[in-house]
């Protein structure tokens, strides 16, 4: 299971090979074009290498005069570089993307960091189809509707409640989102999801009929993402011991380590309490609501 912090760090390894690439490319095109240049940047580091052998040796003698060859040799050097149009910063890696730097994350509006969308799109989308989020392509953060079916009041309360959850200012780590048949119940968990992915935090969905069939290490895996997505729960899963057992192991975990579990159900939590196997209804007592 790749989490987006995978992606990412896979993606700035790959820039920053290719940004020090670039940088040679450029240094060595420059300098066979004005061997006059280089030879100036060869005496530079030379100086600059006497001046750091003098410091160590404590031989102060010679340092006033080093120091004066350097400056006249970088004179030099920046009147050659404007006679010939050559760009000062030549031999430095240039910046890939200018959006977030080359850090794979920006500051939003509202001050809250989120991962570049400008140059870890495909990193993104990568996160997604590996977090359980594959079929999901169209559940966006910029096509979600707060006045879906005209309750904008209270999506938007359920929005900013899983926000906290997922941003650590929610008391309780485990949360049910209820909801009817055709509630946009699954469309605010992906949008849950995705939301924690873009603030760089590992994030996975899936429905509750599958937790029977995940292998020990995928379960292990999940015990530590920042957040969860359990959908389609109902009492009758638990009645599949395989999905019992999974499903207690992840949240006693989970509860363990205080880190954000959203269930999703289409009954009300007191009902996935009373119905539930009972190992697992201990664990929803303690739940809050969406």
């Amino acid at each position: 299971m790749k989490t987006i912090t995978d992606a990412i760090n896979e993606r700035l390894a790959r820039t920053r090979n290719l940004k020090q690439m670039d940088a040679e490319d450029m240094i060595e095109s420059v300098y066979r074009k004005h061997p006059k240049l280089s030879k100036i940047d060869a005496d530079i580091i030379e100086v600059r290498s006497a001046r750091m052998i003098c410091s160590i040796e404590h031989d102060n003698e010679p340092l006033p005069a080093l120091k004066k060859r350097e400056e006249d040799l970088r004179k030099e050097r920046e009147e050659y570089l404007e006679k010939h149009h050559i760009r000062p910063d030549f031999d430095r890696e240039q910046v890939v993307c200018t959006k977030c730097e080359d850090t794979g994350f920006v500051t939003n509006s509202d001050g809250r960091r989120m991962v570049c969308t400008a140059c870890m799109k495909d990193a993104i989308k990568e996160t997604y189809d590996n977090s359980g989020m594959k079929d999901f392509g169209t559940y966006t953060l910029k096509s979600f509707d707060l006045n879906y079916f005209k309750d904008n009041g209270e999506r938007k309360k359920k929005f900013t409640a899983i926000r906290d959850l997922i941003e650590g200012r929610s008391a309780k780590p485990l949360m049910v989102l209820n909801g009817g048949v055709q509630s946009g119940k699954t469309y605010l968990a992906i949008v849950a999801c995705k939301y924690a992915a873009l603030q760089g935090q590992s994030s996975y969905y899936l429905k509750a009929d599958r937790l029977g069939s995940l292998k020990r290490d995928e379960l292990d895996e999940l015990k530590g993402y920042d957040l969860i997505v359990i959908d389609d729960y109902a009492p009758e899963v638990t009645q599949d011991k395989y999905n019992s057992s999974a499903l207690h192991t992840l949240l006693e975990a989970r509860l363990a380590s205080g880190r954000a579990t959203i269930i999703v159900s289409s009954a009300p939590l007191e009902v996935l309490v009373s119905d539930s196997e009972e190992r697992i209804a201990g664990k929803l007592k303690s739940a809050g609501t969406l």
